[in-house]
């Protein structure tokens, strides 16, 4: 079998000026921060041919890096041109290589905005690259420039923290703090600012799995809908830093890309025993399914959950009419005894075409006496259906 050898840099360069030669080229230039990252690394000898290198990296790479990631992160870079790339931006779409299948369809098929605002203080960029708005989910991605550190989210406390006995907690000065975390950020919209959000800097992996470095994404998936926001609309983002005391602020342009959406407002109820629930809002969009509903009463047992084993709090499955399941973006589990009155709003992903109908399948978990979650030979939690709660709702398109 014959071994594949690592190309020689000259290689490298004819290889990326081939990929360029195959795409349509782009207005905007990286050479400078290709070169000024280079000017940073200490090469010892042979200095005339690196700044030749230099030059033929900076040339090609510039180029090829505005083709949305066709360089970054491939197989084929070299050390040098690899540490050149770590600080050069993100060019295009950056959901695309999110793991939410949902979040990576609505970037693939354009159902997202690129703003590409960017804003510098004290040697720290930061830009906003990419906005995904259905309706009824927001999400934001970030990207940090300027700072050598792959973690982004800010380990500090904010002046005046105090914890669950409204004590105050100590804090980190802004002086002695290092430069260049991220708080989470502070939104506005319409005049709006009660959003709650999550935040991480796990934005997602290359399609060779690497990492996106200095890149955080923030989500919001409650209380959207209920604003009655316009179809486009500038939204006002705030952004403390670490070590930075002004902060980045921006005006982001935000536009409903997802058309079609659906929201049904059933009120429909169902019982069995102690409990109930009564579903209160369904949302329909092509990135996007939410369900809210309002539960009260204990949850019912099967036999198998008791003596050592008890159920969980009840969790819900969302099906077709053709039994095509939808998976949640995010199960919960809490490991204690589960409460009698639950309000639940939580998202999953899109059906692949709007259904007919659609069916609530819940079911509990079964925990152990410690409130660990008996799971399968898989290791999956173990779910327990109660047919008899189970609900389908027509779907009604206006």
């Amino acid at each position: 079998m014959k071994q594949w050898s690592d190309p020689t840099e000259e290689e490298q360069v004819n290889q990326i000026r081939r990929i360029v030669k195959q795409k349509e080229m782009p207005q905007e230039s990286y050479v400078n921060q290709i070169l000024e990252r280079l000017d940073h690394m200490n090469r010892s000898s042979d200095i005339k041919r690196t700044r030749k290198w230099k030059k033929k990296v900076a040339i090609s790479v510039t180029a090829a890096a505005m083709l949305g990631g066709v360089v970054m992160g491939s197989g084929f870079v070299s050390p040098v041109m690899a540490d050149a790339l770590k600080n050069v931006p993100w060019i295009g779409n950056v959901f695309q290589y999110n793991m939410d299948n949902s979040l990576k369809q609505a970037s693939e098929t354009g159902l997202t905005t690129l703003p590409n605002l960017s804003l510098t203080k004290e040697g720290v960029t930061l830009n906003i690259k990419e906005v995904m708005y259905d309706g009824t989910r927001l999400v934001l991605a970030i990207e940090r420039q300027g700072i050598e550190d792959d973690t982004m989210i800010s380990p500090y406390l904010p002046e005046g923290a105090k914890d669950e006995n409204l004590n105050p907690i100590p804090t980190v000065p802004l002086k002695e703090q290092k430069k260049g975390y991220l708080s989470i950020p502070d939104i506005e919209i319409q005049g709006n600012s009660k959003f709650l959000g999550s935040f991480t800097d796990a934005a997602g992996k290359t399609e060779d799995g690497q990492i996106l470095r200095n890149m955080a994404l923030y989500e919001v998936s409650k209380g959207l809908t209920e604003k009655n926001l316009p179809e486009t609309f500038d939204m006002k983002v705030k952004l403390n830093v670490s070590g930075i005391e002004e902060p980045f602020e921006f005006v982001v342009p935000v536009k409903n890309m997802a058309k079609g959406a659906v929201i049904l407002h059933p009120n429909q109820s169902q019982k069995s025993g102690d409990f109930s629930y009564t579903v209160q809002q369904i949302e329909l969009t092509p990135v996007t399914t939410r369900l809210v509903l309002d539960s009260v009463g204990q949850v019912p047992e099967t036999p198998e959950q008791t003596g050592d084993l008890s159920p969980t709090k009840m969790y819900y499955d969302i099906v077709d009419q053709d039994g095509n399941q939808i998976q949640q973006n995010m199960v919960g589990y809490f490991n204690s005894h589960p409460g009698t009155e639950y309000h639940e709003d939580e998202t999953y992903q899109p059906f692949k075409q709007t259904p007919t109908s659609i069916t609530i399948k819940p079911y509990t978990l079964t925990a152990k006496k410690d409130w660990t979650i008996v799971s399968d030979s898989a290791g999956k939690p173990v779910k327990t259906y109660h047919k008899d709660l189970e609900m389908t709702i027509p779907v009604i398109q206006k």
